[in-house]
């Protein structure tokens, strides 16, 4: 084969990195990703992929990565719920690292995705992540989850164990998951 023939056959379609079902010539001019023009941000320099301009894309997430991020979030979640209720007195921390931690491992799964559904998903695995803590504080103060409707003194303790400090922490992660996807 020749170089003139290479030349002459043109460029080839390839599938959107963003878009699988969509077949494009486009290419980010920055990292050659492929893209479509409807995840292709226009720039002074041409058109980029969302990875490159910052911004996201939003539409369908295909069920496998919305599962893979899910689990991400989980796996990230529990253990620093289970930390969080060994340790209550480093609260604000492992506050930060299950909001942090959890949406940025999530996002590294999807790169560049957002929107109300994973937003519903990193928000869930938080949630979780605090039940699991509270579930470790309660056991550790001997507190049967049988007690709770009795509101019995040992209750009352374990309610009163900074109890406006710890609903701002739990507040905190929820928050960061909320607005890393929107």
């Amino acid at each position: 084969m020749t170089a003139t023939d290479e030349t002459s056959a043109g460029p080839v379609a390839v599938r959107c990195t963003y878009h699988p079902e969509v077949e494009t010539l486009l290419r980010c001019s920055r990292c050659g990703t492929p893209i479509c023009p409807r995840c292709g941000v226009r720039t002074p320099v041409g058109m980029r992929c969302p990875a490159c301009t910052g911004t996201a894309v939003r539409g369908a997430l295909e069920t496998e990565k919305l599962v893979r991020a899910g689990g991400v979030g989980l796996l990230v979640a529990v253990p620093v719920g289970v930390l969080w209720g060994l340790a209550p007195e480093w609260g604000f921390y492992l506050a930060l690292l299950l909001g942090f931690g959890g949406v940025e491992a999530m996002a590294k799964v999807v790169p560049g995705w957002r929107g109300p559904t994973l937003q519903a998903f990193a928000v869930g695995a938080v949630i979780l992540g605090i039940v699991v803590s509270r579930w470790v504080v309660a056991r550790q103060l001997g507190v049967d989850l049988g007690e709770v409707n009795q509101f019995t003194p040992r209750l009352q303790r374990g309610l009163y164990l900074r109890l406006v400090p710890d609903l701002l922490f739990m507040a905190l992660p929820i928050a960061i998951a909320w607005v890393r996807f929107r």
